[in-house]
């Protein structure tokens, strides 16, 4: 499967209870991150982090699947069309 850049946002509701299994899931996948930024908003406890990464599908469906199952996150794909 060819590999692709994508765009991942990432919405961290609770950082104290989510940053650090996001943190690790990102630590995990570093090899196919090409940019990250992170926002964080300390007076409300909330994180906002866009990846852009170059991977399959395959890979970015997992990432994204596990994130999408820690509590209090919420993550957006897109595929880059270059």
């Amino acid at each position: 499967m060819d590999e692709k850049r994508h765009i991942v946002t990432i919405v961290i509701e609770d950082r104290e209870k989510a940053f650090n299994p996001v943190s690790e899931l990102i630590h995990q996948h570093a090899s196919y991150i090409l940019l990250r930024v992170g926002y964080p908003m300390r007076d409300r406890n909330v994180s906002v982090i866009f990846l852009i990464m170059e991977a399959n599908l395959d890979i970015l469906g997992s990432f994204a699947g596990k994130l999408g199952q820690i509590e209090s996150v919420k993550v957006k794909t897109m595929t880059l069309k270059v």
